[in-house]
């Protein structure tokens, strides 16, 4: 009696043992036998391509030729370290591989095989064996919005790039909760304040009097073609006369003592003074410009972000320059300005409307983003990423 007991006990876990093995585990290699008539899939080649601009965050493509009797219905690859890795599947129509059970920087092997319609799979096929690639690399671009301007008082020096506080650090954290803790991105920060939509593409001297060269020539030289990139570009209001437009409605409100006189004090200056129209053109062909050299230079993806309106945002304690009565007005200017750029951008490029609250910096760094407005800035720019990738 007890001997049949351990019999079925021991029927019992095998069963267990059988039913916990992954589905993998189950196809017939090409080494069992096979009906008559069935043949197991052949792999004649495999190739391993860099990441490109389609690939999401640690995907690369494969291509494979491989062969059968009926037909592949997908392949399982693995990346083989120390040991043997975990098995994992892609499609017969655009097979891709990831590189999340990997570390950065590190050397592996890639197998693939080719599993059947009837669950035959082939020998695995060495495909690479090398070094991975870095870590993702997030580039931050354009004018002093993008980085991290700062001036406290309406006397002394500003910085003119603080990339701690550029909204590329919160950009870089929240596309690092997307991706395993080894593959966490690394930031560079190129941005600087007074860049226009020109100088991404010929340089310039920022406000703080420093020459930099032109922004598409960094990034080229900062994009790694066997990683993967991310290049963030807010530039383009530079290249009006906002800034003059600004400071000058600035001052009108301030003597105004009035609602009606703050309100035709902005439609003056956003809809007579603002030079849009005018840089129009120049705006469209210097964006159009960028993207092309970058698209075709670079395997990164593109975000282009949009401004925000800084109506109701506070100067001084209690002191909103431009109040709600330019609400209209401001969201007019922001759409010229909007329109100007997106009709020069290309579908190689994601655009990302900065459409929340931003809170701003007070006295002489007006109206840049405070570290709360770059973190709000960040977090839109971070989920759009993740959201593309």
């Amino acid at each position: 009696m007890a001997s049949r007991f351990r019999i079925m006990l021991g029927l019992s876990a095998l069963c267990a043992m059988m039913f916990a093995v992954p589905a993998s585990a189950h196809v017939r290699s090409g080494d069992d036998l096979l009906p008559d008539g069935d043949t197991p899939p052949i792999v004649l080649s495999a190739q391993l391509i860099e990441p490109q601009r389609h690939n999401a965050l640690l995907e690369s493509d494969i291509v494979v030729e491989a062969s059968d009797n009926d037909a592949v219905a997908y392949y399982e690859y693995r990346w083989n370290s120390a040991t043997v890795g975990r098995i994992a599947t892609t499609d017969v129509d655009r097979p891709t591989v990831e590189y999340s059970t990997t570390r950065p920087e590190s050397r592996y092997a890639l197998e693939i095989r080719a599993v059947d319609v009837h669950n035959n799979g082939s020998d695995w096929f060495p495909v690479w064996s090398g070094i991975t690639p870095s870590a993702p690399h997030v580039i931050v671009a354009g004018d002093s919005i993008a980085s991290g301007y700062t001036r406290r008082w309406l006397t002394g020096d500003a910085t003119c790039r603080d990339s701690g506080l550029s909204y590329g650090r919160a950009v870089t954290a929240v596309v690092a909760t997307g991706l395993p803790e080894a593959w966490s991105p690394t930031y560079t920060n190129i941005a600087w304040a007074g860049a226009g939509s020109g100088a991404m593409l010929a340089g310039g001297a920022d406000s703080c009097g420093t020459t930099h060269e032109a922004q598409v020539d960094q990034i080229k030289s900062l994009a790694d073609s066997r990683s993967w990139n991310v290049v963030v570009i807010t530039a383009g209001i530079n290249s009006t006369n906002w800034t003059d437009v600004v400071v000058g409605l600035t001052k009108d409100t301030a003597i105004s003592i009035t609602r009606a006189g703050d309100q035709k004090a902005c439609d003056l200056a956003l809809r007579d003074k603002w030079n849009i129209d005018d840089r129009t053109s120049a705006i469209q062909s210097n964006t159009r410009r960028t993207v092309d050299e970058l698209a075709s230079g670079t395997n990164a993806d593109l975000f282009w972000t949009g401004y925000y309106d800084i109506t109701g945002s506070l100067l001084a304690p209690l002191w909103a320059p431009v109040g709600d009565e330019c609400n209209a007005e401001m969201a007019e200017a922001m759409g010229a300005l909007h329109a100007s750029l997106r009709s020069g951008l290309t579908s190689e490029v994601t655009w990302v409307d900065i459409d929340n609250d931003v809170s701003t910096q007070s006295w002489a760094g007006w109206p840049h983003p405070n570290a709360a407005g770059h973190e709000a800035i960040g977090s839109l720019i971070g989920t759009a990423v993740l959201r593309e990738s």
